[in-house]
């Protein structure tokens, strides 16, 4: 799928990692790939009951540790977006028996690395060092973890990071896109709350949120763990013994995953218009329409569905009409999905969107036109899936998605045999059933544009 760095970044997330259908595995048969690889799992609990999952990586020297607070934004309040990925940010600046000055240099001295991260349904902090380590370095991330100083100094250079961040996207047009686009995509929605800082909530949160928050997150029952590496049966009673000395007393407080809703853009204006003046005479648009979600049988072969759209986009607004620099489908959301088409630098403003409308028409109109086609797609397919898993980080991610999207940190591995059980019947279904509404009734997507002063209502979507 031709979806460039900046849609997933500023736009729609990539279709394709994203992938959540009900897997061969629930209807009660496993891959063979997951045959292979299962024995590499073990899943444990700790004391208080977090779940512990251990992953062997053969050949790799590198162990990864990934701490996952289930929750995400919508247990955030809407004037607090951002305290989430401020408070584990903060988390790794300084604890009771390391200063942030030794844990750089620890850092440096043994290469080692501690990160956060946070989306809209779940935040991790994980650590990543050589398994010659791995004990010392775990030591500095429990720590860490546990025991943070939240300094009123580092606060303050966090929140001026976060809203000179703030300021800077808001100035670019695709800053202001993606602003624009969640006001449409989630008025009423709990994804509302934003991940990172927004205008809402720049120079709102205080230090006393931050450790409020910390203690909030600090709860066993919203709480899992992934742990990576080459780890021998000897080393995985280890480490487990290990994560319990540091974790598992953690207190329970109780903890019900949100509840979240469909995402309603029916109400939505067919064209909001938004002013960017670095934009100039070019336009960053966005096109939001119902897809299905991660747990519909809908999903994979959506997908691939996509991937036909794509291909089709590319050719007729792009190649033979050069009216944008690029143009591809994604999906906007996380535990619940709009689909997304993405235009970045338009310059043609006469006719695009019946130059979108044109592509959505232009899928095989025969089963066998699918099928002659479809392995390719299938095999793209499985490649963006399972490309990260090469190393101890990327497998980690595909086991944290998993757990927290299938409620199985080992689901993930049934991709495969989904992807290829797709017919081509599959795909024409999916299509009729998604595109070519939109196709009938071009109204049903919902378009956001960004441009200059003079050009910004120009575009004909």
């Amino acid at each position: 799928m031709r979806i460039l760095r900046f849609v997933s970044a500023f736009f729609a997330l990539p279709l394709i990692f994203s992938c959540g259908t009900a897997s061969n595995a629930s209807r009660g048969a496993n891959s063979t790939f997951y045959e292979s690889n299962i024995g590499d799992f073990s899943e444990e609990k700790l004391d208080n009951g977090i779940p512990v999952v251990l992953k062997r990586n053969s050949g790799s020297q590198v162990a990864v540790v990934r701490l996952v607070f289930d929750g995400g934004v919508p247990l955030v309040p809407f004037q607090k977006s951002g305290l989430e990925e401020i408070t584990l940010d903060l988390m790794l600046h300084g604890s009771e028996r390391y200063s942030f000055q030794k844990i750089q240099r620890l850092e440096y001295e043994m290469m080692f690395s501690m990160a956060s991260a946070s989306y809209r349904d779940f935040s991790t902090i994980s650590m990543n060092c050589i398994y010659r380590d791995f004990n010392d370095v775990l030591d500095v991330f429990a720590d860490s973890v546990l025991n943070p100083l939240f300094l009123e100094k580092e606060f303050r250079k966090e929140i001026t990071l976060q809203s000179d961040s703030l300021h800077s996207a808001l100035n670019s047009p695709e800053g202001v896109l993606s602003d624009s686009l969640s006001k449409v995509a989630f008025v009423g929605h709990p994804y509302r709350s934003a991940v990172s800082v927004n205008r809402d909530s720049d120079g709102r949160i205080t230090l006393e949120d931050v450790k409020a928050q910390h203690g909030r997150l600090l709860n066993a029952d919203r709480m899992k763990i992934v742990a990576v590496g080459n780890f021998s049966d000897g080393d995985r009673k280890e480490i487990l013994e290990r994560l319990n000395m540091h974790f598992g007393k953690v207190a329970c407080a109780g903890f019900s995953r949100p509840e979240i809703p469909e995402i309603d853009i029916s109400g939505a204006r067919r064209v909001t218009v938004a002013e960017c003046v670095q934009a100039g005479e070019i336009g960053y648009i966005e096109g939001i329409f119902p897809c299905p979600n991660r747990d519909s049988p809908d999903y994979v072969p959506y997908v691939l569905a996509s991937m036909f759209i794509d291909d089709s986009l590319f050719k007729t607004v792009r190649e033979k009409n050069g009216a944008v620099y690029s143009v591809g489908t994604g999906v906007v959301g996380a535990r619940k999905f709009v689909g997304a088409i993405s235009i970045f630098k338009a310059t043609r403003t006469e006719g695009l969107g019946r130059l979108v409308t044109e592509s959505l028409a232009d899928f095989p109109k025969s089963e066998g036109e699918i099928a002659g086609r479809l392995d390719p797609y299938k095999n793209k397919y499985i490649t963006a899936v399972f490309q990260n898993s090469k190393d101890a980080q990327g497998v980690a991610g595909n086991i944290v998605s998993s757990l927290i999207y299938r409620d199985s940190a080992t689901e993930y591995l049934n991709r495969t045999s989904e992807i290829h059980a797709v017919t081509a019947s599959d795909v024409m279904e999916a299509y009729r059933k998604y595109y070519l509404p939109l196709v009938e009734d071009p109204s049903r997507i919902k378009w956001i544009v960004v441009s200059g002063r003079e050009t910004a209502g120009k575009f004909e979507m």
